[in-house]
């Protein structure tokens, strides 16, 4: 009898154990509300800071390159809480074999390229946000948030623009950094930047019978961006399964919205692409846009060869403008070693001439090699894949702007729905578990397990 009872109590003490080290590991697997919305706001800076500083050089003092560098150094380094509880050992090996090759095309070059290492540790750093946090719910629910915000602005820039141009000098801010030459004339008309107005002879291309001329920029202080990032909505909507399609109609119909705004033709163009391979493309079929860049290179050169088109502001000018470009390359130039290359709005040679084709093709193909989980994952890196190799055809830098590129890069790392494991000494020291399930508990030695708690013993996971 009294044998019993002690193994009974054995038996009680081991599977109190047992709850604990379970309690244990199920708290160490759980992100903190506090991390997550960390994770948020990082997100949404990226895609407001821009406003920020051209608010402050309206109304406090003026900013400067180096300023707009330094902020975007601290909102990477926000980043740091969420990044070192996890290393990802394959991306910690393509940043370091990147660095080097860039590295090594310095001392070729005979001097070091910064915005090189910039253009490459975005991407790289914010899919290793979404990657650890690696949460699709919180990323719909981050893009929801920037999404509302843009939208907020974007309607207070279209309906109060002498106000909104009073509060965001958007011209003076772009002059102050440097990448706009004062012009009188223009400052006197308008305080947006040089896109920010079709010109009359152009016209609108959306809703011209609705809408003026005036492209709405929003937050991103430049009608492109909201472009851009208007087609990254537009492919994470279309991405989501059909169970899901309250969720992909409302990301989609948010796209469609602020491309009207925006006035974006790459967008509309992008879009229509994208729209076209979620319907076509299943299965192995999701692996074709890996191929391209390649198609459109050829095709680029093939133009430049065999047509006389006269350079334009549309979509045909911008491809002559690369294919141009293009033909420019000899093989210093292609492998990354011309200190005096540089190709600013022409995508693909902006990218060869910076990262030499061996880094570029490398890059490439290690992005199509990252392991998805499911279905919406492997179409999202599919639109994600055709977003790239269509912006590298009219735009230099675009594709590695942290505004849209931050957002775009947290969201395919959060697609793998590979969550990291925070250790429990970073927690509270005594863990609670959610209530609502509790653990089965384990009867005395010969008796039968219960399926509901016992008395006094509950634990709730």
């Amino acid at each position: 009898m009294d044998t019993t009872i002690v193994d009974g109590h054995s038996a009680m003490a081991e599977a109190s154990s047992f709850r604990a080290r379970d309690a244990m590991q199920l708290q160490s697997v759980q992100i903190t509300w506090n991390q997550q919305r960390l994770a948020m706001l990082l997100v949404v800076a990226t895609v407001c800071y821009q406003a920020l500083l051209c608010l402050i050089h309206t109304h406090v003092f003026g900013v400067s390159r180096a300023l707009v560098g330094v902020t975007e150094f601290a909102i990477m380094l926000g980043c740091l809480p969420l990044l070192l509880p996890r290393l990802l050992p394959k991306v910690v090996m393509v940043a370091a074999l990147a660095g080097a090759m860039l590295c090594l095309l310095a001392l070729v070059r005979g001097q070091l390229d910064i915005k090189g290492f910039r253009d490459l540790l975005i991407p790289i750093w914010f899919y290793w946000l979404g990657r650890n946090l690696g949460n699709p719910d919180l990323a719909d629910k981050t893009l929801r948030v920037a999404i509302l915000v843009v939208a907020s602005f974007g309607l207070f820039e279209l309906f109060a623009l002498d106000t909104y141009t009073d509060v965001f000098n958007i011209f003076s801010y772009y002059v102050g950094i440097g990448n706009l030459q004062p012009i009188t004339d223009y400052v006197r008309e308008s305080k947006l930047q040089m896109n920010g107005i079709r010109p009359e002879d152009m016209g609108r291309t959306l809703l011209p019978w609705l809408l003026d001329n005036h492209r709405v920029s929003s937050v991103f202080l430049e009608p492109v961006s909201l472009g851009n990032f208007a087609t990254i909505v537009a492919a994470w909507g279309l991405s989501k399964d059909w169970a899901d399609r309250k969720a992909m109609f409302f990301f989609v119909g948010a796209a469609a919205f602020l491309i009207v705004l925006a006035d974006s033709r790459f967008a509309l163009v992008s879009v229509g692409v994208l729209v076209f391979a979620r319907i076509a493309f299943r299965g192995r079929a999701l692996f074709l846009p890996a191929l391209m860049p390649f198609v459109i290179l050829g095709g680029l050169v093939a133009m430049g060869l065999f047509l006389d088109i006269r350079y334009s502001d549309s979509y045909v000018g911008r491809l002559m403008s690369s294919a141009s470009s293009l033909l420019e390359f000899d093989s210093a130039i292609l492998l990354g070693y011309d200190r005096d290359a540089w190709f600013p709005d022409q995508g693909y040679a902006y990218v060869l001439s910076t990262f030499g084709l061996v880094l570029a093709v490398a890059l490439w193909f290690a992005y199509w090699l990252i392991k998805m989980p499911n279905d919406e994952a492997n179409r999202f890196r599919c639109f994600v894949g055709i977003y790239i190799a269509l912006i590298l055809c009219i735009s230099g830098t675009s594709l590695f702007a942290l505004k849209s590129a931050g957002v775009l890069w947290f969201l395919l790392g959060s697609a793998l729905r590979d969550p990291m494991t925070i250790s429990a000494r970073h927690k509270r020291k005594s863990p609670v578990r959610p209530a609502g399930i509790n653990v089965t508990s384990i009867a005395p030695a010969g008796g039968r397990p219960e399926r509901g708690p016992m008395p006094g013993k509950e634990v709730s996971i």
